[in-house]
């Protein structure tokens, strides 16, 4: 197995499935999700639409051998722990793709069944889906579709459930288990949803501030009561309203903002490590590594070390 430095976790995945060109969905979509979570994500794509935002015009299905050189071309050099499959549209794709898992048998193997656009038209036969059933549902360790998850997401609205697997793989890519994996990407589309205003209610109105107010001054301030008083209501409640629209504390989206920014900072600024400390407010240098090595596992030196 490939890893990017010895002792870190594998966290490749590698999703196959559909070109969504809006961004909202397919592998375009799953990129965005599992760096965003920390992952390396690879691709190979099975199909080309040709759509907009009013819904998919036309279809290009690339050869089954297309697909299967490309899932080999990966494998054999990167060799994932952590397969991601989407949408599969022909008979020649799924036996591909069953040959490429039974040859590689990646450690997960997630299936997100892309049967019906959101719209509600069908994207593959009655006969596919029996193909399907008897030969790739048996060999995958996590249908989506099968999952019973507490969630406040509209899973109908165009994406959801591409983010929701794309983020159940990133987590697993980083060791966790099938049950923290579901949850945490759970916790994760509630997150997004409630971002993107898909959420209806005062929590959301609440989770929207307290997002709005950590983008203006995170560099200042990182304790919950700040925001608190800010939004006029207290910690407590605020825990709460964090808890039911992320299932994580305001502590821990208030640090996990704080840690993206203080990332992009070290990689794309050649400030030194203490500037970048002062510049989100830590008293000293040892508190801004002790800060970073709790949440990443590794100092701030080590990490840019490894973007160079």
């Amino acid at each position: 197995m490939y890893n990017m430095e010895k002792g870190h976790a594998d966290r490749h995945v590698l999703t196959i499935t559909g070109s969504d060109g809006t961004g909202g969905a397919g592998i375009q979509s799953d990129i965005m999700t599992i760096a965003e979570l920390g992952g390396l994500p690879l691709t190979a794509i099975t199909t080309v639409t040709m759509q907009n935002t009013l819904g998919i015009q036309e279809f290009f299905d690339l050869p089954a051998n297309v697909l299967e050189q490309q899932v080999e071309a990966i494998m054999d050099d990167i060799s994932p722990d952590v397969v991601k499959i989407g949408m599969l549209r022909n008979e020649g794709q799924v036996k591909a793709v069953v040959r490429m898992l039974k040859r590689y048998a990646p450690r997960w193997i997630v299936y997100d069944p892309v049967g019906t656009t959101t719209r509600g038209e069908r994207l593959y036969s009655e006969e596919l889906s029996e193909e399907i059933t008897h030969t790739l549902l048996p060999m995958c360790h996590i249908v989506v579709r099968d999952l019973n998850v507490q969630s406040l997401v509209d899973w109908e609205r165009h994406g959801m459930r591409s983010i929701f697997s794309a983020s159940i793989a990133a987590y697993l890519a980083q060791g966790m288990t099938k049950e923290n994996a579901v949850s945490e990407a759970a916790a994760y589309v509630n997150r997004q949803a409630a971002l993107a205003g898909n959420i209806e209610g005062r929590g959301a109105e609440l989770y929207n501030e307290l997002l709005n107010l950590i983008a203006e001054y995170h560099e200042s301030h990182s304790d919950v009561q700040y925001y608190a008083d800010k939004m006029n209501v207290s910690s407590r409640y605020l825990a709460q309203v964090t808890k039911r629209m992320a299932g994580i504390s305001p502590k821990s989206l208030i640090d996990e903002y704080l840690l993206k920014h203080i990332k992009i900072a070290l990689q794309s600024t050649d400030r030194t490590i203490q500037e970048i400390a002062w510049q989100f407010s830590f008293t000293s240098q040892s508190h801004f590594t002790k800060f970073f090595k709790k949440m990443t596992g590794e100092t701030p030196t080590e990490y840019r070390g490894r973007q160079e």
